[in-house]
Order: structure tokens, then C-alpha cells, then sequence
């Protein structure tokens, strides 16, 4: 049995949560508004399920609240930054911002973000660039817990790495392109897990390298592995985000 919310209610319950952990005000509406709307699109695996997973890491020290991304690499249209631990939604927007105001002053930008946490669905960012007429793309190394197994092995040695495109298109909807390499997002398992669906085969192998269609395996120990999409070459994607 599915429970619907008002996203204007629940917003605020998420925002009181994430105030708890510590961020300020700004930070608090960033992170709500960025999960919800990740509901409201359809894509579950990106939205307030991830709460838990974050309070837990400001907790354990790996997700620091009210950060923002800090200049290692200044060259004009080369720019690498570092995320010092923050909001994924915080520090992917500003860190997109300041490539957008980049690209539009040198034609384009190359930029680099590290040390951040979860940066949420890659195809918002993608669809901030393509709003101001600019193709963006995105290749994520995931440096989490390895989820991924490589073609044909039976053990996880990658992240979930997603590759985002964005293209604007005049006078019509901008194309973009958001997946993860792996054959399924891994939120998407955890969420089939926590209705207690299966998943169609070709998606994982439990923790004895078979084929299963048991999402717990991604989920909770002990743990299987995903694999990568499209066989060798979701398998050399995944490596090439890496």
C-alpha cells in the first residue's frame, strides 16, 4: 500500500530534518526542494528516501552541513573544485553556476568537483546548463561502497557512476540524457526492496556470483553485486567515469 504526500507539507517536513542535522536556512530549502521535486519527477530513487542516508553520514562525519565548494584550480575556463564534504545539492549548484558564468565567458568549461556528497539526480544540473542555451555533460565516479561488478567478474568493483548529456533545443524541450552505468540505479533497488518487488534478471548477482532477481542483495549484507548495463560496454562507460 503506497501513502501519497502533499510535496508543500512534506517539504517542510524534510527541511525540519535536515535542520536538525545542522544547516542553515538556505541549505535546509535546497536539499528539501531538490529531493522532493526528484519525487515529483518520478525518479523515487533520487528523492526523500535518501534522508536517512544523509542524516547518517553528517552523524559519522561524512557529509559536513553549511559547506561550499572551495577554488583548488582557478584558469579560466579550467576549474577544479573542492566539495569539502557538503549537500550534494549545495555544492552541485553552486559548483554549476560558477561553469555556467565560465561558458558563457569563454565559450565553454571544463570542470572538475571532488570530495562532495551525494550530488542527487546528475540531470538536474545538466537541465540548469541547458536553461541558459548550453550543452552540459557529466561523467560521476560514485566513491562510495563499490556496487558494480566489472563484465564478466563476480565481485563489486565500481560505483553506480552515471554519465548525464544535456542538449538545449530551440522552441522545443532540451534533450537530456541521465543514467547510471550500472543496469539499474541503485536507488531504484532500494526502493524495490523496501515494496518487496523483484527485479528482472540481468540487473545483479547475489553474493555467490548468480544471477538473482532479489534486490536485498544491493541493499543489505551480504551483498551481491550490480552489474553494469549493456554488458563490455556499460562496463567500459563505468570505467571511463571513473
Amino acid at each position: 500500500m503506497e501513502t501519497l504526500f502533499q510535496a508543500a507539507p512534506l517539504t517542510r517536513a524534510i527541511e525540519a530534518v535536515v535542520a536538525a542535522g545542522g544547516s542553515d536556512a538556505r541549505e535546509t530549502k535546497l536539499v528539501a526542494e531538490n529531493l522532493v521535486m526528484a519525487n515529483l519527477l518520478g525518479h523515487d530513487s533520487h528523492g526523500i528516501g535518501m534522508i536517512p542516508r544523509y542524516i547518517d553520514a553528517v552523524l559519522e562525519g561524512g557529509l559536513a552541513p553549511n559547506a561550499h565548494p572551495k577554488a583548488t584550480l582557478d584558469a579560466g575556463a579550467l576549474l577544479a573544485l573542492d566539495g569539502c564534504k557538503g549537500y550534494g545539492q549545495v555544492i552541485g549548484g553552486e559548483a554549476m553556476q560558477m561553469a555556467i558564468e565560465r561558458a558563457k565567458k569563454h565559450g565553454s568549461c571544463v570542470m572538475t568537483v571532488g570530495n562532495t556528497h551525494h550530488l542527487g539526480r546528475i540531470g538536474h544540473w545538466a537541465e540548469m546548463a541547458v536553461a541558459q542555451g548550453l550543452v552540459s555533460i557529466h561523467f560521476v565516479n560514485v566513491i562510495s561502497h563499490a556496487r558494480v561488478a566489472p563484465y564478466g567478474g563476480r565481485d563489486a568493483r565500481f560505483g553506480t557512476n552515471p554519465c548525464c548529456i544535456g542538449i538545449p533545443l530551440p522552441g522545443e524541450a532540451p534533450f537530456v540524457l541521465d543514467y547510471a552505468t550500472s543496469a539499474v540505479a541503485q536507488g531504484k533497488l532500494r526502493v524495490a526492496h523496501n515494496k518487496g518487488d523483484k527485479v528482472p534478471l540481468g540487473r545483479l548477482i547475489d553474493d555467490e556470483g548468480k544471477p538473482t532477481n532479489d534486490p536485498r542483495y544491493a541493499v543489505v549484507p551480504p551483498y551481491g553485486a550490480m552489474l553494469a548495463f549493456g554488458e563490455h560496454k556499460g562496463y567500459g562507460m563505468a570505467i571511463a567515469c571513473e
